[in-house]
């Protein structure tokens, strides 16, 4: 792929397995890109970094403030293709910067069945999804990727901190961090149900951290 490629990264079973085979199958340069807002946890953070370390190809990051967006703190129905606008805009500008020509996302087979408003932003910038290219699905994913050892095979799947924010309530910085910490808590105290993520979704947890936002 000519003008090399910057890999939209979050050290999530996609992403993980685009990356490794773009450093496989890739000869110019291949850089990962990570997002760094608000919006995504401190754990998450360190997570992709021991990742990216891992496949041998170091970790860039790139920040951007989405509470600088009414669209997005507002929350309505769109935050998600606002979310991935602003983002992809900013991913841009850095491959530019860094001059590559390419730029990859990890959406694959299953996303297209789901609610992802965040695909029509993707298609809006010229963003490659070569996993769809391949017609990948999430289970073919994780078995390619237990062949080629990566620790992500078996991950469950995560999203940003903003997800668990009930529609149409709006997004402060103080609510996220209040999220991020209850989600510390509970994953610390080991849910008894291991098989769900501490994803604070409805209404009704959500309010336990509004408080005074």
């Amino acid at each position: 792929m000519k003008g090399g490629v910057g890999i939209a990264f979050s050290g999530g079973v996609d992403s993980t397995y685009l990356l490794r085979i773009a450093r496989d199958a890739c000869p110019g340069q291949v850089v990962p890109f990570l997002l760094v807002s608000p919006f995504l946890s401190g754990k998450e953070r360190k997570w992709a970094h021991s990742i990216a370390d891992e496949i041998g190809l170091p970790l860039r990051e790139v920040p951007w403030y989405p509470f600088d967006f009414h669209c997005i703190w507002e929350n309505g129905r769109n935050r998600c293709y606002y979310c991935k606008y602003a983002m992809y805009h900013e991913l841009w500008s850095v491959c530019r910067e860094h001059g590559i020509s390419n730029l990859l996302d990890g959406t694959q087979l299953d996303d297209l069945n789901s609610d992802r408003p965040g695909l029509k932003a993707i298609h809006e910038h010229s963003v490659k999804i070569p996993l769809v290219y391949c017609n990948l699905n999430k289970n073919n994913i994780r078995r390619l990727s237990a062949k080629l050892c990566l620790p992500t095979w078996d991950r469950p799947s995560q999203s940003c901190l903003a997800t668990r924010v009930v529609t149409g309530t709006f997004i402060t910085k103080n609510l996220i961090e209040k999220i991020e910490s209850a989600e510390e808590l509970l994953t610390d105290m080991q849910m008894e149900n291991t098989n769900e993520n501490p994803r604070l979704i409805t209404e009704h947890r959500i309010s336990l951290f509004r408080c005074n936002v």
